[in-house]
């Protein structure tokens, strides 16, 4: 297995993430004409089935960003855990884990 973002043309990972702290403000930081399509988009990708919240114990998740300052001991003992089934996907894992945290240069406590 390969992580998506090394095996497609476009570097994107399996997934994306939408900002929720700047979806609550788009009222503010939008007319009323962009926040309206704003949220209407953000419906339709959730009635296709595209956005998932993550709010039942089926679709739940955990995100980290690399620059998180704990993001290397996360990935590191995820690439640990992997290594066991699929030592290819355990080694991008790894890469990803010598990238972040404090070895990132945006480094920063998680907000």
């Amino acid at each position: 297995m390969k992580l998506d973002r090394n095996i497609n043309a476009g570097g994107r990972g399996k997934y994306g993430l939408v900002l929720n702290r700047k979806v609550e403000r788009v009222d503010e930081d939008y007319d009323a004409y962009r926040a309206n399509v704003i949220r209407t988009a953000l419906r339709v990708l959730e009635l296709a089935g595209i956005i998932d919240w993550g709010t039942t114990p089926e679709t739940e998740f955990f995100v980290m960003r690399l620059k998180d300052e704990y993001a290397a001991g996360g990935l590191s003992g995820y690439a640990a855990a992997a290594a066991g089934h699929d030592t290819d996907y355990a080694r991008e894992v790894w890469d990803l884990s010598q990238r972040s945290g404090r070895h990132h240069p945006n480094c920063k406590k998680p907000d």
